[in-house]
């Protein structure tokens, strides 16, 4: 069986970075899975970062990160992909992760997500990292 394809929000590289226990750090340091993230998300790492006052050294460590590219200002981006969000500003994470023909969405966000009709319309699953790993096992 094949690494499993999972995109990244965010908050989950985020998480990762302020604890070295939680289930995000678990999920990005796990060499069964390819985690990816889009140009969009890495800029939102830097930012937060420096607003949070956040060490962004253990960020380098996590080379193994794919990138996909998207343009967040693109409409068609926003329009195609605004029904599975309830914010607009996060339509580009749901188009990243049918970019990166991902499976799975890991975010601590949930209630941002039509979870539901991600799942229905672009087959991917939209759970927190814990869920994710825990489901994991039980495969």
């Amino acid at each position: 069986m094949g690494k499993t394809k999972v995109f990244i929000d965010s908050d989950v590289v985020i998480s990762s970075l302020l604890s070295k226990k939680g289930a995000s750090f678990l999920v990005l340091n796990n060499n069964s899975i390819t985690s990816i993230i889009s140009d969009v998300i890495q800029s939102e790492i830097g930012e937060v970062g420096r607003r949070l006052n956040i060490k962004l050294d253990g960020y380098a460590s996590l080379g193994g990160l794919k990138v996909v590219k998207i343009n967040k200002a693109e409409q068609r981006v926003v329009d195609e992909f605004a029904g599975y969000v309830f914010d607009k500003e996060d339509s580009h994470v749901v188009c990243g992760a049918k970019r990166s023909k991902s499976k799975f969405l890991l975010t601590h966000n949930i209630k941002h997500y039509n979870v539901e009709k991600i799942k229905r319309d672009l087959n991917i699953l939209v759970m927190k990292p814990g869920v994710f790993l825990q489901y994991l096992r039980s495969i």
